[in-house]
């Protein structure tokens, strides 16, 4: 469906992502791959696809730059169910969120989060030309919450947490831990006879972390949120500063504050109230993550990581890496 402002606008109604990615296939007149569908270049370089897994879940992972304007909008229906959202934008002049008719709207360059949406409200996304999305959907139903996560009052959880749809935000910003498991499950390699299991595992500890941080809250706290909406989008921005480029020294406190408009006493605990530690042992952990993983490669040398990380001397490579992950990189490596 087209219009004059969308290159390619796009409405359903459905719980079922298979259904969905077919008939957004027809739409886009292109033919599904298997479970995936790759987007036509005149609308976006990139694909989603579908898993249905052995534990009753069903996702949908995305990571697509847009070639046009782009609109797509979930109406909501009787039938309740939950979507959990992980996504991370990297956002070309704006992007607008839209969750039962409470809207957001960001220009900064980068926006991740993962969050909660309910079956009973509309939800809406318009991103502009040139942006990029990476991310991930799964559905689930209060049953399989109890089941599953061994919730006993799951209604409760959710009611309050739905009640404030985006108000400012119990939309939870994006960090490491996070951030390793979509990774994972994004990395993960067809061939490997076991990538459904691991993207099972990870897509669980994605909702087992949520809804254990979500659950450490009281609903008081829940229900009056001591952090804007705007703090918490300056937070996310401060956040894709500080891990864009972990080979340099990172931004000053005082960057990062004029960065985020507020002051660096507001930054230093607002940072850590939301994302668990202070600016600077954040960054040290995304190093050392970043290390791991090249390490694990096997494509590099420990001298080649530290470098790549930052580190011109060895030893204070292998001595932050140790205290990090309890052991040397060169025990990781082999």
């Amino acid at each position: 469906m087209t219009n004059s402002y969308y290159l390619f606008s796009f409405e359903y109604q459905s719980n079922n992502y298979r259904h969905l990615l077919v008939r957004m296939a027809y739409e886009l007149g292109v033919n599904m791959e298997g479970d995936t569908l790759v987007y036509p270049e005149d609308v976006a370089s990139g694909y989603s696809t579908v898993f249905e897994l052995p534990n009753g879940l069903q996702a949908i992972l995305s990571d697509y730059t847009l070639n046009d304007h782009f609109y797509m909008k979930r109406l909501k229906e009787p039938e309740e169910f939950y979507i959990l959202r992980y996504e991370e934008f990297r956002i070309a002049d704006e992007l607008t969120l839209k969750i039962d008719g409470e809207t957001l709207s960001t220009r900064n360059e980068h926006h991740s989060g993962i969050y909660l949406t309910s079956s009973l409200f509309d939800i809406s996304y318009f991103g502009r030309k040139g942006s990029h999305n990476k991310g991930i959907n799964i559905t689930f139903d209060k049953n399989w919450l109890a089941e599953h996560l061994h919730i006993k009052d799951p209604e409760e959880v959710l009611t309050t947490y739905l009640q404030l749809k985006t108000a400012s935000f119990t939309m939870e910003p994006i960090d490491n831990e996070y951030r390793r498991y979509f990774n994972e499950i994004i990395q993960a390699e067809k061939e490997n006879p076991l990538r459904m299991a691991t993207i099972q595992n990870r897509i669980m500890l994605l909702i087992e972390r949520f809804f254990s941080r979500l659950y450490e809250r009281s609903k008081a706290i829940l229900a009056s949120p001591k952090i804007s909406r705007h703090d918490i989008q300056q937070l996310m921005h401060v956040e894709s500063l500080l891990i864009a480029n972990v080979e340099t020294r990172p931004p000053t406190i005082n960057q990062l504050a004029h960065e985020a408009a507020m002051s660096t006493a507001k930054l230093k605990k607002l940072f850590k109230e939301v994302y668990g530690t202070s600016i600077y042992a954040y960054y040290q952990k995304q190093r050392m993550q970043m290390a791991r993983d090249l390490l694990l490669s096997g494509d590099y040398s420990v001298k080649e990581v530290g470098l790549q990380v930052g580190y011109s001397n060895l030893s204070n490579f292998a001595a932050a890496f140790k205290k990090e992950f309890n052991l040397l990189p060169s025990e990781i490596r082999a």
